[in-house]
């Protein structure tokens, strides 16, 4: 692949995955969701980043199905971890792209600072993405987070990470 070619494939996921950022924080769910592709798979490691997560612990584990009835009851207001919800402003930084096949590779650098209660936390890490371009766009197939404290006390992680 040509360097221009490279850099505007670096440039396209940069701006998708800015994208992405801005619709967590602003709570847009919907539009959120139409990012993941119909057989996606959202994972956020515990204690090893490289564990099975059908034979281990996680964080989060879900399909499509699991993401939809995350967002409907975050949308309703039925997910009570999230009373009072959570405000929420990230940074994404430190991006690289590969190209395998049909697949595009990304891996970002985050942090997170939330706001929920009168507190502030922070939460740090990296998140690796399998996407797949669309007519517009790109599609996202696969998410994992790694969060820099996987094998530490958690807090309320409810929020979109």
């Amino acid at each position: 692949m040509s360097t221009n070619k490279q850099l505007d494939l670096k440039e396209r996921v940069e701006s998708f995955l800015f994208k992405e950022a801005r619709l967590m924080d602003s709570n847009s769910y919907q539009p959120w969701l139409d990012l993941w592709d119909k057989k996606c798979i959202y994972w956020i490691p515990c204690n090893n980043e490289d564990t099975d997560p059908k034979k281990h612990v996680s964080i989060l584990y879900c399909d499509r199905r699991m993401l939809e009835n995350h967002i409907i009851r975050l949308i309703e207001g039925n997910a009570f971890a999230q009373s009072p919800k959570s405000r929420t402003l990230r940074t994404v930084t430190n991006i690289e792209t590969y190209q395998d096949g049909d697949t595009i590779k990304a891996y970002a650098n985050f942090m997170v600072v939330e706001l929920r209660g009168h507190v502030q936390n922070m939460h740090a890490g990296r998140s690796e993405y399998e996407l797949l371009e669309s007519d517009s766009d790109f599609i996202i197939q696969k998410k994992k987070v790694i969060l820099l404290k996987l094998d530490e006390a958690q807090d309320n992680v409810t929020f979109l990470l």
